[in-house]
């Protein structure tokens, strides 16, 4: 199972920003920081991209950050898309890198398994070579070896 590119903050408000609109029965107002924001979703990556429910003179909206770009958004669906769309742009350098490390280590794998193969080969040959001699060469082989 692939791990989430993301990380939620809060479940529960997560879930009902998903399903439907907050109400008063939901008592948010104490999880708003002093700059009136609630973070839901950040990356994982490291790359300051953060999902916030936020408080604004229109009611509550949703707000996609990511480094210097800040986006506000009246629904939960609009807002998911953007943070999904600029999660894919992070991550596709890292998936690309992890490609390219998995494939350079299976290529060093396979070039390490024929060179273990040649080298029981040759050793095999080199066996049969000795086999192959007279009883009087092997023992002079043997005397050179030793």
């Amino acid at each position: 199972m692939q791990k989430n590119k993301y990380r939620i903050h809060s479940n529960t408000l997560f879930e009902i920003a998903q399903s439907r609109a907050f109400t008063e029965k939901d008592n948010i107002e104490e999880r708003f920081d002093e700059t009136g924001k609630i973070k839901l979703v950040s990356d994982r990556a490291g790359a300051d991209l953060l999902l916030f429910l936020v408080k604004t003179e229109e009611g509550l909206t949703y707000l996609v950050k990511w480094d210097d770009s800040e986006e506000f958004y009246k629904g939960f669906n609009m807002a998911w898309e953007e943070f999904l769309w600029c999660l894919d742009i992070i991550n596709k350098p890292l998936e690309e890198a992890a490609k390219k490390a998995a494939l350079e280590a299976a290529e060093a794998a396979k070039l390490a398994a024929e060179e273990a193969a040649l080298a029981a080969t040759e050793e095999a040959a080199a066996e049969e070579e000795v086999q192959a001699q007279p009883e009087e060469t092997k023992e002079e082989t043997k005397e050179e070896t030793n």
